[in-house]
């Protein structure tokens, strides 16, 4: 780019004036509004847990391949996190939001079955998800608390980004309030869950049984879910035939709809992510 030459009486304005626009900007800082500093307010809700752990499933047989599907759900309690980590704590809006994918196998490999085509078997196609922001209507220890929905992400197809941690802004951003719980909905299914080599399943029962109880403790998340069958259980199976869980289970897609999230699992963390700045 060309610029016009100075000559040395105008050096000399534009150093007057390059000090004078100095101070007039240290004094617009030091006098903006304590509102105006608020909006500055960003925080990325889970993102120690999207960046430092990696979900099951893939060409890595060291961990079970585990995935979640048709569920609305939040991480509750994660090692990584004080207190719960999903809960906004301010007024603002969600502008975008992250999701961490596996590459689940196409074909069996080494004696471990084909990944994709059995949860497109068990869930349907193609992998979905969506973010949802929950308002807690009734607490409930018994049971579980049952929440609102008051508004949704558009639905997003995640067999494009398998394999990577993808990014989703927002066209319209959601406003939320303190408060206010974000949760991932999973219309059919998902490869973004983390689950320890400790909690893998063998012949002789879980892997190690010490280690994998303390990470039972320490990441938990709720689903949209109730305890089902006889006895009555949250686990999802489709070993002979899918069990009553599986058949009855759906996430929470209706707008001001309230359901009860009286699925509570350990052990595991959903992997995703959400960007929200202060208004």
């Amino acid at each position: 780019m060309l610029r016009s030459p100075l000559t040395t009486d105008g050096l000399r304005v534009a150093r007057v004036f390059a000090v004078l626009s100095g101070l007039a900007a240290l004094i617009l800082i030091a006098f903006a509004p304590h509102a105006e500093a608020k909006s500055t307010q960003r925080i990325e809700l889970g993102a120690r847990n999207i960046n430092t752990l990696q979900p099951n499933c893939g060409r890595d047989f060291t961990r079970d391949c585990t995935v979640e599907g048709k569920v609305t759900a939040f991480q509750s309690l994660s090692a990584r996190y004080p207190g719960r980590n999903f809960v906004v704590p301010f007024n603002g809006k969600l502008v975008a939001w992250s999701i961490s994918l596996s590459n689940p196998t196409r074909v069996e490999i080494d004696n471990n079955g084909a990944q994709l085509p059995s949860f497109n078997l068990i869930f349907g196609s193609p992998a979905q998800a969506n973010i949802a922001i929950l308002r807690q209507v009734e607490k409930r220890k018994k049971g579980g608390p049952r929440f609102k929905l008051v508004r949704k992400s558009p639905i997003q197809i995640l067999n494009p980004y398998f394999g990577t941690k993808v990014t989703f802004a927002l066209d319209v951003p959601l406003n939320v309030y303190e408060g206010n719980v974000v949760a991932l909905t999973i219309p059919t299914w998902a490869p973004a869950l983390w689950k320890p080599k400790a909690c893998n399943q063998t012949d002789f029962g879980i892997l190690d049984p010490g280690r994998c109880d303390q990470a039972e403790k320490a990441y938990t998340w709720r689903g949209s879910r109730v305890a089902r069958g006889e006895p009555e259980t949250c686990g999802l199976s489709n070993d002979g035939g899918p069990n009553e869980q599986l058949q009855k289970t759906a996430p929470q897609t209706h707008l001001d709809s309230v359901r009860r999230y009286g699925c509570y699992y350990g052990g595991n963390v959903l992997l995703y992510s959400a960007i929200i700045v202060g208004r």
